[in-house]
């Protein structure tokens, strides 16, 4: 299927306008399922073309302030029909402070994962071609929680749905920045915690077997899907340890030399 401008503006219109009412999306795939047995099922292309649009809606009220990884784990590729993880861009507005109080009900689907994020100094507009190459551009090294949202609560959803509504973007907590350049990416032990119990551990180098990597192949990805990269935009590598639903309570995540983030949920 390749869906018409008016396709493509009447579902990004959906998604922006359910977004502000922190209403569920609804999925294109079974959109388009209902309306034609006939028609062709969504394809890569179509979510591609929905999340650029809906990236693009998005940004006239908010501001791109990066781009991340997701569905890292083949497991969950598999679930979701995907062969790869997938990229989505990330806004200004979804930003909270370490410390901060999240509240579960601004959200659809509240999920806590632990990344690492790293800043981009300078703009980059075509493919790179070796981490020799993305280590000139990267200035700094961050401690990251991303507040995922798939957006389609209990709704039944595929990955062309996940693509094409954002990739659950929905927020994140930056920590201490470090420059990049005195810190060991790959050596870095991650724990995260919910009050008294431990939720996960995991290692910095669990993501592709390098962090490097991970993050030439996110920035490579954002190229081709048709995104600009910016001087200070911040690049999301994927979850290390899993994702896990909010429950109310104090959580602290520790990233060892990177420092610790904490936050609350009620």
């Amino acid at each position: 299927m390749t869906l018409s401008q008016t396709d493509l503006q009447t579902i990004t219109g959906g998604f922006l306008a359910a977004l502000r009412a922190n209403a569920l999306y609804v999925a294109p795939s079974a959109t388009f399922s209902a309306t034609s047995a006939a028609a062709s099922p969504l394809s890569m292309a179509d979510a591609v073309a929905l999340q650029r649009e809906f990236v693009e809606l998005r940004s006239t009220i908010d501001k791109v302030a990066g781009y991340k990884s997701a569905a890292n784990a083949a497991a969950l590729q598999t679930a979701l029909g995907l062969s790869e993880p997938i990229v989505g861009a990330l806004f200004a507005g979804g930003e909270r402070a370490s410390g901060a109080r999240i509240d579960r009900a601004a959200y659809r689907t509240l999920l806590i994962e632990t990344e690492l994020g790293f800043v981009l100094g300078k703009a980059i507009q075509t493919r790179l071609t070796s981490v020799d190459e993305l280590r000139e551009a990267v200035t700094s090294c961050v401690p990251m929680i991303e507040l995922a949202d798939p957006g389609f609560g209990r709704t039944r959803f595929n990955g062309l749905d996940l693509i094409a509504a954002n990739s659950a973007s929905a927020g994140f907590i930056r920590g201490t920045p470090q420059q990049a350049a005195q810190v060991e990416v790959n050596d870095i032990s991650i724990r995260l915690s919910h009050g008294t119990t431990t939720l996960h551990e995991a290692q910095s180098r669990d993501l592709m077997g390098d962090q490097w990597q991970a993050l030439l192949w996110l920035v490579n990805k954002v190229i081709d899907t048709g995104y600009q990269i910016h001087p200070g935009q911040l690049f999301m590598t994927g979850a290390l340890g899993g994702a896990h639903p909010a429950a109310p309570g104090e959580y602290l995540a520790q990233f060892g030399p990177l420092g610790e983030v904490s936050f609350s949920v009620f």
